[in-house]
């Protein structure tokens, strides 16, 4: 990985890592944006800098993992923190087109490494758990949430698509190529019988997780997947059943974009 050092930085860290937080970096898709981001946490007047910086095509350090970045107060001394090719009002298509995705899957080699590093839960956040002091993986716009008056950063935006992401850390972390998220089976879970497991039933939790619903990503449709699974058919008004079928599938698809 090409290194260009931060200005601004502190050395070492005061508290353990916990969190893996995404930015943006407001600038244009462009195959040196890392590069010239980078050069510019290296030169700039602001104080400002991230862990690293990803484009389409390259990935530099600009701080050291146990050093600490000035990138979002609150979570800083515990944080590590990847500016991603982009702007925070893309849409969730722009974030998944040729260049984004490509960037994505840069930053989930990344993140992956953190995750076996550090133990960090391939996890979406709310602002509420990242105040709490959980582990996971949150967007700069959930510690302006966690912590009010810290300042005003909205980023990566309200479309950047979770799902897709962290899908991608995990096939990092698990060594094997992404699958699609798409419908081929009921997911229902009976009690007493054997629980449904598989990608599929990963794909509904990460997109349960992403929307804010209570549920564990381990790929088990059982009880907790259940009670998730009716709350969300409930405030999309769909038929409240607790299973997964595809109306139900595409409801969600739709509540994600």
């Amino acid at each position: 990985m090409q290194k260009i050092q931060a200005r601004y930085y502190h050395n070492g860290r005061v508290r353990p890592v916990r969190l893996i937080v995404i930015h943006s970096m407001e600038a244009p898709e462009k195959p040196t944006t890392a590069e010239n981001v980078a050069r510019w946490f290296a030169t700039s007047s602001p104080k400002t800098s991230a862990h690293v910086c990803v484009d389409n095509n390259s990935t530099v350090r600009c701080v050291d993992d146990n050093d600490t970045a000035w990138a979002a107060p609150n979570a800083n001394a515990d944080g590590l923190h990847i500016e991603l090719t982009g702007y925070a009002r893309q849409s969730r298509a722009d974030w998944l087109d040729a260049f984004s995705l490509a960037t994505l899957k840069n930053a989930a080699k990344v993140a992956a490494a953190w995750v076996e590093k550090y133990g960090i839960p391939i996890k979406h956040l709310t602002p509420a758990e990242v105040r709490a002091g959980r582990k996971g993986f949150c967007a700069h716009v959930d510690v302006t949430k966690a912590y009010p008056g810290t300042g005003s950063h909205s980023d990566p935006g309200a479309g950047f698509p979770w799902d897709c992401f962290l899908a991608l850390v995990r096939a990092e972390v698990d060594g094997k190529p992404d699958k699609p998220a798409s419908w081929s089976r009921t997911l229902v879970y009976t009690k007493g019988k054997a629980m449904m497991k598989g990608t599929d039933v990963e794909a509904w939790q990460a997109l349960l997780d992403e929307l804010g619903y209570d549920v564990d990503v381990d790929g088990v449709y059982g009880p907790g997947s259940t009670t998730a699974t009716k709350k969300f058919q409930s405030k999309a008004k769909v038929l409240v059943t607790g299973t997964v079928d595809k109306t139900t599938w595409q409801a969600g698809q739709k509540a994600a974009k």
